[in-house]
Formats: structure tokens, C-alpha cells, sequence
């Protein structure tokens, strides 16, 4: 498999962290940062995870915007025709543009650009 799998939560500081998605049976969630081990490839380090927000959690949709930043859930996107929030739905990534509007798949938009996110930036969601 080659699709890097990967989440962001914000922990109690309000950071933005990054690395596995742990979920316990209480229902809390932390992200394991990832390290680069002695064998080379990337293991999660039980000892370095820190607990997030879980209605912070994103995941990485695989794709980048123009400017190379990686596209997560719960971003705002926007280009020449649409401005929307990343969500998971029906088994894809899409842009919703609102409550009116619909969606459009992420895939087949070109020129996004990451503008902000839900959590931080809701107000840019305002027209």
C-alpha cells in the first residue's frame, strides 16, 4: 500500500498534532507520532502519543493542495468556482459547499488551496 494513512487532532494546548490514530475502549482517543526507527521505516512509539479532542480528528485524504500542504478533513478548501469544508462521505473525500449547494469530489478539483480549518476558521465559511 502506498496511501500514507494518517490523522490530526488538537490536544488540551490547542496544537494540531499529527501520527496514528489511537482509540481506547473508554472512548478516548490520542495521536502516536511517528519516528524514524533503526530499520528505517516509520514505527509509532506507544510512549510518544498524546491524547486529542476527538471532535478534532481528521484524516489525510492523500492529496495536497497548490502550495504542497496536505489536505485533512475538516480543512477549508477553496478554488476559482468553490469554497467548502473536507468531509468523508459515501466512501470519499469530498468538498461540501454548504447546506444548499451540495458536494463535489475532492479528486476532481484542480488549484485547491487550504485556507484554513473548521476549528480555528469557521468564520471563513461565512458569505
Amino acid at each position: 500500500m502506498n496511501r500514507k494513512i494518517k490523522f490530526r487532532g488538537k490536544t488540551e494546548s490547542n496544537q494540531f498534532i499529527f501520527g496514528d490514530l489511537i482509540q481506547y475502549e473508554n472512548g478516548d482517543t490520542a495521536i502516536g507520532e511517528k519516528e524514524i526507527t533503526g530499520y528505517g521505516y516509520e514505527a509509532t512509539q506507544i510512549s510518544n502519543r498524546t491524547k486529542v479532542d476527538n471532535g478534532t480528528i481528521g484524516q489525510f485524504t492523500g492529496l495536497h493542495d497548490k502550495n504542497g500542504k496536505e489536505i485533512y478533513e475538516g480543512d477549508i478548501i477553496s478554488n476559482e468556482s468553490y469554497k467548502g469544508v473536507v468531509v468523508y462521505k459515501n466512501g470519499s473525500f469530498v468538498l461540501d459547499l454548504g447546506k444548499s449547494c451540495g458536494c463535489v469530489y475532492l479528486f476532481c478539483l484542480d488549484s485547491l488551496l487550504v485556507i484554513g480549518n473548521i476549528f480555528d476558521n469557521k468564520e471563513l465559511l461565512e458569505d
